[in-house]
């Protein structure tokens, strides 16, 4: 696709609540990747997309605090949650070593030491102590932690563990 085209997008968060009463939202994102002035595409299943410029972020425990130009009221951000937002690669920070995007690891196989190959990623879900790689369709969660062995190959598109013992009977 062209540079404005759909395919230079990435992933970069989700809102999954609303923050107040003044238009705040609650996102399931990296305080990284957003900063003001930052344009990005919201997007809701069925839905048609909207352009939505980052007015104000905060870092908050769970979440980032956003506040969107022409968003002033809970009932405006309510509209909000549940919508992906995605944001074109060329306009994002470059990301510290040994950090990833979302978009970057879904899709990746997961292969452990002990256990061999537990499934593709299928999102990231974020948490106050560790991103954790969610995995497959029964959604195991795994934590992206040094002490889990934790290894990411991009050219290979494989991300390996050492996953300790017990941890199949989650499989």
């Amino acid at each position: 696709m062209n540079a404005g085209g759909r395919d230079d997008q990435v992933l970069v968060g989700r809102v999954v609540g609303v923050f107040g009463l003044r238009g705040d939202v609650k996102v399931a994102a990296s305080f990284l990747e957003l900063r003001p002035g930052l344009t990005l595409v919201a997007r809701a299943p069925g839905g048609e997309p909207r352009t939505l410029i980052v007015e104000r972020v905060r870092p908050a425990t769970g979440h980032v605090r956003v506040l969107f130009e022409g968003v002033s009221d809970a009932d405006q951000a309510g509209a909000l949650r549940g919508m992906t937002l995605h944001a074109h690669v060329a306009e994002l920070p470059p990301l510290p070593a040994n950090a990833y995007r979302e978009s970057e690891l879904v899709g990746m196989t997961v292969s452990d030491a002990r256990l061999g190959e537990l499934g593709s990623v299928v999102g990231v879900a974020r948490y106050p102590g560790s991103d954790m790689l969610v995995i497959g369709p029964k959604r195991v969660l795994v934590p992206m932690l040094e002490a889990y062995g934790v290894t990411v190959d991009r050219a290979k598109r494989v991300i390996t563990t050492q996953l300790p013992a017990g941890f199949e009977d989650l499989l």
